[in-house]
This record gives C-alpha cells, structure tokens and sequence, in this order.
C-alpha cells in the first residue's frame, strides 16, 4: 500500500523511484527458482529495509536500495538512476557497473535460476 512504501522510504531516509514502487505494489517481493527480490512482506516486515541498512553500516551508499542478497555480494538498486549493480562487502566497494534496471534484473535472474532448474530436472530423469 503507498502508506507502507511511505513508511518504508521514511525508514531509509530516501523516496523510492518509480520502479521500486512499481515493484513493492505489484508483488512486495518474489521468491521462485531459488531467487529472492527481497521488498516487504504481507505482514508488514521487511527484508528490503533490515538489509539496505545493514550494508549502509557497512558502506553501502545512501542512495542504495539492496534488493538480493547473494551471500559474499548483494544485489543494489540505484536509487538516482534506476541500475542495479553488484556490491561486495569485503572490498566495500560495486564489484560490476550496473548494466540493467530493475525489471530486466528481474527477469534476468529468473529465467536464468529456471533454466538451471530445468537442467537439473533433466539431469535426474533416468
């Protein structure tokens, strides 16, 4: 609802752009193929929040929104530009230059976790 994402941009001192509203109303998150977009729950918590402000202790940039979590890096959306790009903890620092917006990250992630599903699937038919 606009008052959570109200809620949410006031948690991280920031207004979402128009994709990561887009997103938090259309799903609040996704889970499918063993890829998470982290965003906010049904019940009201949120991933989205709890991470973004855990790597900004860390160093992540304010205008960083994190949207994945992939364990030695997180997944960034730029909050500016609307690009997501790749940041390592360790280093501290964007580990690849954003090449896609949101929805085409999405997308991406998706179809590439179910083509390796499907590869699986294959891989244990008799």
């Amino acid at each position: 609802s606009e008052d959570k994402i109200n809620e949410l941009e006031k948690e991280l001192g920031i207004k979402f752009c128009d994709d990561m509203v887009r997103f938090l109303k259309s799903f609040g998150m996704l889970l499918g193929f063993g890829v998470e977009i982290i965003g906010v729950g049904k019940n009201g918590s949120s991933p989205l929040v709890k991470n973004t402000k855990h790597y900004r202790e860390h160093g992540l940039e304010n205008n960083y929104i994190v949207i994945s979590d992939a364990g030695e890096f997180v997944y960034c959306l730029n909050n500016d530009n609307g690009k997501v790009s790749t940041w390592d903890m360790g280093n501290r620092k964007h580990i690849e230059e954003p090449v896609s917006d949101l929805e085409e990250f999405i997308l991406n992630e998706l179809t590439e976790a179910k083509e390796d599903w499907d590869e699986d699937d294959d891989e244990d038919d008799f």
